[in-house]
C-alpha cells in the first residue's frame, strides 16, 4: 500500500510537469470566470472536451515549434491548434483579466494576449 502511494503521487507530480507550458487557464469578464484551454483535455476522448472562447492547444511539450514550421499553422497558437468556439462578450470599460497558469523556470520573456473584435459570424481556421 504504501509504494503505490509513493508511485500515485509521482505520477500526480509527473502530470503537473508534464503541462507546466504556460496557458490561459480562464478569463474574467466584469467578475466573471470563463474557462480557457487545458493541456489536460488532451486525454479526453476527441471532441468532449468544454468549448473556449480562446484557442485550444493540446501539446504536451514545452511550447517550441521547430523553424521550419514557421509558415504553417502551428505559430498561430500552437501545434494543432483549433481556433474558440465560444465568444466573450465585452463592452468598451468593461474589465479583463487573463488568469495564466504557472511559467515554469527558464520560460522568461513577454506572454501577449491577442484579442479582437468579432462582428459578426467567424468561420472556423
Amino acid at each position: 500500500m504504501y509504494t503505490s502511494a509513493l508511485l500515485l503521487g509521482a505520477l500526480a507530480f509527473l502530470l503537473d510537469t508534464a503541462s507546466a507550458h504556460g496557458f490561459i487557464k480562464g478569463v474574467n469578464i466584469k467578475g466573471t470566470f470563463t474557462n480557457g484551454s487545458d493541456p489536460l483535455w488532451y486525454y479526453f476522448p476527441k471532441g468532449s472536451g468544454p468549448k473556449t472562447a480562446g484557442w485550444d492547444a493540446l501539446n504536451q511539450d514545452i511550447g517550441f515549434v521547430e523553424p521550419a514550421n514557421a509558415g504553417t499553422a502551428d505559430v498561430n497558437c500552437h501545434k494543432s491548434a483549433t481556433a474558440g468556439q465560444l465568444y466573450a462578450n465585452v463592452n468598451a470599460g468593461d474589465t479583463i483579466e487573463f488568469v495564466w497558469n504557472t511559467w515554469p523556470v527558464g520560460h522568461t520573456g513577454p506572454i501577449i494576449n491577442y484579442i479582437s473584435p468579432c462582428n459578426g459570424t467567424v468561420l472556423p481556421h
